[in-house]
């Protein structure tokens, strides 16, 4: 299957044509919100884009494409319709693999399609910047020895993160090196990334917990909204206690409060969980608190952090504490006050 992505054109049609009767299936669009819509349905081998819009310069009109998901690791061959070099050059800066100029000889046209189409196959398979932070904690807990690689829009290598046992030991991206390149990598939603296992790694400057560092991750990705001067997604709250009755009845009274609210049990909470819902406030049971703050902040926790507020059952006869472990904490109630001491308790953390 091969996409056609071009203004009404005599010349494209005509190869159209000519490429069905070399058995390629087509389709044919002239406009990219045609072309992403059919792509969700149906991901081509090799998209053919013209460079005949005239609402669009080049790389607008690359940059289009790209933004789609399924698009983004289909090889893009542009056809050159008018005799202009800088428009090669433009498409080629952009990311095709390819460009065919007219007249079109159809020998040429396929051969070139069937290299391009093979080239793509042997290339990496590439994960979505998305995915990374839920890579990031499996090879955490696997202990995995190896190398992030992260690549641009046009296949580019622009940045590592190096792993051994488990551990981030080194990043490189632009001039940023150690744990300044591991943030900007984790938070730019534009990079792919591939993960590559080696018995052993070439650099090793640093030995930083993973967690930590996407826990990290998660505050910059707010900072950078912030001045970004994009609106926050409401406030989120989690809740972790293994008695359901109890947390669902949190959950009651935090959601009355207007606040987005998840709710799990200590044997199921992760920090890939914990980077996935970014809450900004933690209300943890008091029995599991010290092996839930020990896996979230292997450092202590301190007033910087997320918020954590302790909610005990009755038999906890003295809940005037400031610490669990080593890891302080925000404040404390009793489960069956909670509905009652919510709004003060959250104007305390300073969520309100």
């Amino acid at each position: 299957m091969l996409f056609i992505l071009s203004a009404p054109d005599k010349d494209v049609t005509g190869l159209q044509n000519q490429l069905k009767t070399n058995e390629f299936t087509i389709s044919t669009f002239d406009n990219v919100f045609e072309c992403k819509k059919r792509a969700v349905k149906e991901v081509p081998a090799l998209l053919l884009v013209a460079d005949n819009f005239k609402e669009k310069s080049n790389s607008d009109l690359m940059g289009s494409v790209q933004k789609n998901e399924e698009l983004r690791q289909v090889p893009i061959i542009a056809l050159i319709l008018n005799d202009n070099d800088d428009s090669v050059m433009d498409f080629f800066n952009n990311g095709v693999v390819d460009v065919i100029r007219r007249p079109f000889h159809i020998k040429e046209v396929v051969a070139r399609i069937n290299l391009r189409i093979n080239e793509s196959r042997l290339q990496y398979h590439f994960t979505a910047n998305e995915f990374f932070w839920n890579e990031a904690q499996e090879k955490d807990q696997g202990k995995r020895t190896g190398i992030f690689k992260f690549y641009d829009v046009n296949n580019t290598e622009i940045g590592n993160i190096m792993v051994k046992n488990g551990r981030f030991v080194s990043a490189t991206y632009g001039s940023l090196i150690k744990e300044d390149a591991f943030l900007q990598l984790a938070c730019n939603e534009e990079l792919r990334f591939v993960f590559e296992d080696t018995e052993d790694v070439p650099i090793a400057n640093v030995n930083e917990s993973i967690t930590n560092l996407l826990l990290e991750a998660a505050k910059l990705k707010d900072e950078i909204k912030k001045q970004e001067g994009v609106e926050l997604e409401e406030v989120k709250v989690l809740i972790i206690d293994d008695n359901r009755i109890a947390r669902i009845m949190a959950s009651r009274t935090v959601k009355k409060m207007g606040y987005d609210c998840k709710v799990t049990g200590p044997q199921e909470m992760t920090v890939r969980f914990m980077g996935n819902f970014a809450p900004q406030l933690i209300i943890l049971d008091y029995e599991d608190a010290d092996k839930i703050l020990s896996m979230l902040w292997p450092k202590p926790r301190t007033e910087d952090d997320v918020p954590v507020i302790i909610y005990c059952d009755e038999d906890v006869k003295d809940i005037n504490f400031t610490n669990i472990g080593k890891h302080h904490i925000s404040a404390s109630s009793y489960k069956n006050k909670f509905h009652e001491e919510a709004k003060d308790l959250f104007e305390k953390v300073k969520l309100i």
